[in-house]
């Protein structure tokens, strides 16, 4: 779903300070360090709009969020590791409590729940890092099971490095249809594939320059419609639900340059360009710009914008006519451009916010090693407006 989205891309941001953290060894050149690392992330998403799909494109949009995410990463050894992305996340939505035309609808509310493990192994002597993921999601009308594999290869001091990836999903739809149309529909297929391919390159360019290059195949199968949009027509009374073919192919091509121009400002920049076999052609491009405030306070503003051409099989409500073969009213899928801008502000003293007296035979210490906020706010010019506010929470075990 679209919040699913919004409230990914937010994360990301946080993600990429995760891994920048966690990256002191990068893979392939170094052996992991001994310390535990775990972050905990919690955000808010609030949104309001009017084109809901629930209700034919028009009528109330309005959704909150609660999500929280545990990121854990254990070593096992100097060259294996074992990682855990999960978490949970609850959200209330006016528009799909429409189903049922305003009658508490089962998926007016939800709980969310999600996890992702992983096994990575290194080859120090070729610089070689392996893996291997398994995961699931699961709500109330949805149940996914995922797994993939990743293999990098580091050259020139890791200065060089491919990576190669893939990933499967399984989703199983509880079909769940508008209240007026659940006796005359039926699409029999509950389920949905989803297989993906992607080849990235990095390379570092100098003490004050990295790049990557990213290329990814996509392709889905099976129900892709939702089965509780409504879409209503110019040439007769009455809806039906939303139509949608039944495999879609994506091509998202992206590239990221970080540049270090002086020592207290970093500028991360990033850019997507996206095409399908449904007539979607997007572009995105964001901007980053980390700025130490002190040894301690780093402050980071960033902006994102996406463009993107409407689907071949969207129209409004009330536009599309009864004899087309596939139909939606899914402003997701509409002509758009979109905004989002925010800051970041993160405190990381030397010595950590907190620690304990050393525990166990190794001796070791718990720490709370730095705390991070954002906040958030996306604007898309078919109406919609959201706010979103994140915290992250990182500590560790040396």
């Amino acid at each position: 779903m679209f919040r699913n989205l919004i409230i990914g891309l937010f994360l990301f941001g946080f993600a990429i300070q995760i891994q920048a953290q966690s990256g002191k060894n990068p893979p392939g050149t170094k052996p992991f360090d001994r310390e535990i690392e775990f972050n905990f992330l919690s955000s808010y998403y609030e949104q309001d709009g009017n084109n809901a799909a629930v209700t034919g494109g028009i009528g109330t949009e309005q959704l909150s969020n609660f999500a929280n995410v545990i990121i854990l990463n254990v070593p096992i050894d100097s060259t294996q590791k074992v990682s855990l992305y999960g978490g949970a996340d609850y959200y209330s939505s006016a528009s799909t409590d429409n189903i049922d035309n305003n009658r508490s609808s089962a998926s007016s509310s939800d709980v969310r729940g999600f996890g992702i493990l992983s096994y990575t192994k290194l080859n120090l002597a070729k610089g070689e890092t392996y893996t291997y993921k398994i995961g699931f999601s699961g709500e109330y009308d949805v149940l996914s099971f995922n797994g993939g594999f990743s293999f990098t290869k580091d050259w020139n001091e890791a200065n060089t490095s491919l990576t190669m990836a893939s990933q499967a999903y399984y989703d199983q739809w509880q079909l769940i249809y508008p209240i007026e149309l659940r006796r005359s529909v039926n699409l029999g297929n509950s389920a949905r594939q989803s297989y993906n391919g992607s080849l990235t390159f990095s390379q570092v360019l100098g003490k004050r320059a990295q790049m990557s290059l990213s290329g990814e195949v996509v392709y889905m199968n099976g129900l892709l419609s939702t089965p509780f949009h409504r879409v209503y027509f110019a040439d007769r009374p009455g809806a039906d639900i939303e139509r949608l073919p039944t495999s879609r192919i994506k091509f998202p091509l992206s590239a990221r340059l970080n540049i270090f121009p002086f020592d207290p400002l970093v500028l991360r920049t990033y850019y997507r360009f996206y095409q399908d076999d449904w007539g979607i052609t997007a572009h995105t491009a964001e901007i980053e710009m980390p700025v130490k405030v002190s040894k301690s306070l780093t402050m980071t503003p960033f902006y994102r914008y996406h463009t993107q051409t409407g689907a071949d099989y969207f129209a409004a409500y009330q536009t599309h006519l009864s004899t087309e073969t596939f139909y939606t009213s899914d402003y997701d899928l509409s002509d758009l451009n979109s905004q989002m801008m925010g800051m970041g502000i993160k405190y990381y003293p030397v010595y950590g916010l907190a620690r304990s007296k050393p525990f166990l035979k190794s001796k070791r210490v718990f720490m709370m090693k730095y705390i991070e906020l954002r906040l958030g706010y996306y604007q898309r010019s078919t109406g919609l407006n959201g706010m979103i506010g994140s915290v992250n929470l990182g500590f560790g075990i040396k």
